[in-house]
């Protein structure tokens, strides 16, 4: 929603398109004054039954509420429904919307956004859930993309994915607003004063663990510190199932705990400040279709905050760095690769600073949401009506 949703709206917005959002979500997460006048924006609530029900419960619930958001958008009349997900809440609302325009009763273009690949070798097989859910994940997310009007996709691997199911799938990769965390710059000292580090080398890890293995990340870090000892490595971000206590327990095991900093989840307004204490950022992908499928949202954060970042050439990472321009690629799961180049970047900071200023420029002038809000109009072929 923060990150690719709610700014392509503002962009649509400013651009003279009347919004309405309808989210699944508690409305206190969001502050009002974020959104703008501009878009009208209607959160049910979270779901009601919480997670001690019975899964029949569960089901019931969050279709419940997905009949409510899916009436909800019907009641604003849209000329275009703009589904986030293929699956869920937005899928529903697919689904429910074609029915209803296959017997007449509506003439809504039906657009649907993806930015990971849900199915079978993506999402649903890191999520460890039941045979028949991963199933009906599959055949949902292939039904909404087949029966989509427009599909606008966030990465090259999706489009290729999709563009088999649905030939007017539409690039739409993810991109810079202001409310990026990296738009504005942090404070270099806040984060080295606060870790009680004054000038020495500091390597992020800006992850959610969900690109690569814990072991990898802590091996590459290690070749790092041969030939770097006083390095540090600050890991940003928690895992989908405790994955950064997984890594932390493997560095207190290698004796690393004096040398690794695992902040946890950071919030967004905190995190100028990690990234402005950064000398060298790693972004490793493994080479797997979700990754491959992938929007690499962080990697478009370091970037816009001119962090030297060192990445896999896997997916969007090839989109977004230019070898050696904007940062530096490596071939896919060469560790040793990816610790050489971030330890010459350690010793070389007028590269880091050229490599940091070329990457912010690139993405204030070819990937901003402003930019992407022309290409869903020319997706929607003026359909929307002013």
């Amino acid at each position: 929603m923060a990150a690719r949703a709610l700014p392509l709206a503002r962009a649509l917005a400013e651009r003279g398109h009347d919004l309405a959002m309808f989210v699944p979500e508690d409305p206190r997460r969001f502050d009002a004054r974020s959104i703008g006048e501009t878009i009208r924006f209607t959160s049910l609530g979270p779901v009601l039954v919480g997670r001690r029900a019975s899964r029949f419960r569960q089901a019931v619930d969050h279709l419940w509420l997905g009949f409510r958001l899916t009436l909800a958008a019907l009641r604003f009349q849209p000329d275009v429904l703009y589904a986030f997900k293929p699956k869920a809440y937005a899928g529903l609302a697919v689904m429910i919307f074609w029915v209803l325009r296959r017997t007449g009763l509506i003439r809504t273009v039906i657009a649907l956004d993806t930015d990971d690949w849900e199915g079978t070798g993506g999402w649903a097989d890191r999520e460890h859930a039941s045979r028949l859910t991963r199933w009906l994940v599959s055949w949902h997310e292939r039904w909404c993309l087949r029966h989509a009007d427009v599909v606008t996709v966030a990465s090259r691997g999706l489009a290729e994915l999709a563009g088999d199911l649905r030939p007017s799938t539409v690039y739409l990769p993810n991109a810079a607003a202001p409310t990026s965390p990296g738009w504005s710059r942090g404070r270099r000292r806040a984060v080295r004063e606060r870790l009680g580090l004054g000038h020495q080398p500091i390597v992020l890890a800006y992850t959610r663990f969900a690109e690569f293995v814990p072991e990898r990340l802590l091996t590459i870090f290690q070749e790092i510190l041969v030939t770097v000892p006083d390095a540090h490595l600050v890991v940003a971000g928690q895992g989908l199932r405790g994955e950064e206590q997984v890594f932390q327990d493997l560095a207190d095991r290698a004796r690393l705990a004096g040398a690794v900093h695992s902040l946890g989840w950071v919030p967004i307004d905190d995190l100028p400040d990690v990234f402005a204490a950064t000398d060298v950022a790693l972004y490793p992908l493994d080479d797997t279709l979700l990754n491959r499928t992938k929007c690499v949202m962080k990697l478009v954060d370091l970037l816009l905050a001119g962090v030297a970042v060192v990445a896999d050439r896997v997916g969007q990472a090839g989109e977004y760095v230019e070898d050696g321009a904007t940062g530096v690629l490596v071939p896919p799961g060469d560790t040793g690769t990816m610790a050489r180049a971030a330890t010459e970047l350690l010793g070389d900071a007028p590269r880091r600073q050229a490599l940091g200023d070329a990457a912010r420029s690139t993405m204030l002038r070819r990937w901003t949401w402003q930019k992407q809000a022309a290409t869903v109009e020319d997706a929607f072929g003026g359909r929307i009506l002013r």
